[in-house]
């Protein structure tokens, strides 16, 4: 409050001149702040745009990472996918190939095979085993040992069994094969007569 009286008092003493002295140290005390203000925001906006760089640097770092990863499952994955169907392929030639003998057993009414055909037998079973095993899952070696078992029943054991049973396991193992490589969800059924 004092120094109010003060100021107000040097203002009165000094007349017309106090009000221009006033005006000016109004008007040049506007110029400084305005000064101080534009100091303020051109060195806050050079801070902002570092910051902007900065983020948009770390961005792009982050996203090219990620694109990489991304990259590199995918053909991982497009690897693995292209894997399991050559293997899948190769299982079902052998499958096929053993069938056939079985079938001819079957329909023959031969008391059993070979021991050449045996010996292909075992071959090709244990081959499909290992093709399966690299990279099947669970669910389709279970159905591959399903038939295996049931075709090695049958030709060592003298199991009786019937045809159906045999094409039902075949179809179940092709049906595993199916889902797991995402051709198609729906199994896969044989329709015919014999």
């Amino acid at each position: 409050m004092e120094y109010l009286n003060v100021a107000a008092t040097i203002i009165v003493s000094l007349g017309g001149s106090g009000a221009i002295i006033l005006g000016l140290s109004n008007y040049i005390g506007k110029i400084w702040a305005n000064n101080l203000l534009e100091k303020d925001r051109h060195k806050n906006a050079s801070k902002i745009e570092e910051l902007r760089n900065s983020l948009r640097k770390e961005t792009e770092e982050y996203l090219s990472n990620v694109t990489n990863q991304v990259e590199i499952y995918k053909q991982t994955h497009l690897r693995e996918h292209s894997d399991k169907l050559k293997i899948y392929r190769a299982t079902i030639d052998l499958i096929a190939k053993m069938l056939a003998k079985i079938e001819l057993v079957y329909l023959k009414n031969k008391s059993k095979l070979t021991v050449e055909e045996s010996e292909e037998f075992e071959i090709e079973r244990l081959r499909i085993f290992g093709y399966l095993a690299m990279l099947a899952p669970q669910e389709v070696m279970d159905a591959n040992d399903n038939l295996t078992d049931l075709l090695l029943a049958f030709i060592y054991d003298n199991e009786p069994t019937s045809w159906l049973n045999i094409r039902t396991c075949a179809l179940q193992l092709t049906n595993a094969m199916r889902k797991d490589i995402g051709l198609n969800k729906v199994d896969v059924t044989y329709n015919g007569t014999r």
